[in-house]
């Protein structure tokens, strides 16, 4: 089944809030054409040998809240282009905080940001589910709907039976006839497309906002799940905004085509 579920972030400064895997157990169908003789007549008929299935992928996303990263701010580098006017995107300022012990970064995401960002990640799941249901689906209901074929010969009735089956195919997927590797090729193609929302559409930002702004950083959730810093150190925190994002704008069947 693919899902969404939520996700405590990993060591490290994420503009990319989210992650959806392409399914890794997905099931192309398979079947032979079988045939019998009885009375001078020759049968064909659909043996299904596998049914196919969707498989299993996982779908994760940040939640809502205050997160510790491992990430420091080169606040004199940001003063410095403040004072010249030519202020970078603020992950241009995070270095690693191993190599920076002066402050440590902490990452806020609002609940109307994650919830968002939930709704980025299933949109990811909706088209793969797209992909599996116009690509893979249609060819195992294709074959299951096939009645035998009785003709006078073995061949006649084989060749009729596979012209049937090519009969049965939306008229916009006939073009990769019966052989299900086809089929999988053009599974792969349509579910590779839902990586063109990652290429802004699912593009969060993040600014430097005030720790006065920011609900709950008094608990964050640490990396270690403690906190490693004393209560004096100085701690700076980004929130995530909209960005480029538009979702709930491409819809699945305009986009897996």
């Amino acid at each position: 089944m693919l899902s969404s579920q939520g996700l405590d972030p990993a060591a490290g400064f994420m503009l990319d809030v989210g992650d959806t895997s392409h399914p890794d157990n997905f099931v192309a169908p398979a079947y032979r054409v079988e045939s019998t003789q009885a009375s001078g007549q020759h049968t064909a008929k659909i043996v299904m040998e596998r049914r196919a299935a969707e498989g299993d992928n996982t779908s994760i996303y940040l939640r809502a809240g205050v997160f510790e990263t491992n990430y420091a701010l080169s606040t004199k580098m940001l003063a410095d282009d403040r004072a010249e006017g030519d202020v970078a995107s603020i992950g241009s300022y995070l270095t690693d905080f191993a190599s920076d012990r002066t402050n440590r970064v902490y990452l806020y995401m609002p609940a109307d940001m994650a919830e968002r960002n939930r709704r980025a990640e299933v949109e990811h799941c909706q088209d793969l589910i797209y992909a599996y249901e116009q690509t893979l689906l249609v060819l195992d209901a294709a074959l299951v709907s096939l009645a035998p074929v009785t003709a006078g010969t073995e061949e006649a009735a084989r060749n009729q039976l596979l012209a049937n089956l090519q009969a049965a195919l939306p008229r916009n997927r006939a073009h990769l006839g019966t052989d299900p590797a086809s089929w999988v090729n053009e599974y792969r193609r349509l579910r590779d497309l839902t990586r063109m929302r990652d290429q802004g559409w699912h593009s969060f930002g993040a600014e430097l906002v005030d720790a006065g702004t920011v609900p709950g950083r008094d608990t964050p959730t640490y990396l270690t799940g403690v906190r490693r810093d004393p209560p004096s150190f100085p701690a700076y925190y980004l929130a995530f905004n909209r960005g480029t994002t538009e979702i709930g704008v491409h819809g699945t069947a305009g986009l897996i085509v």
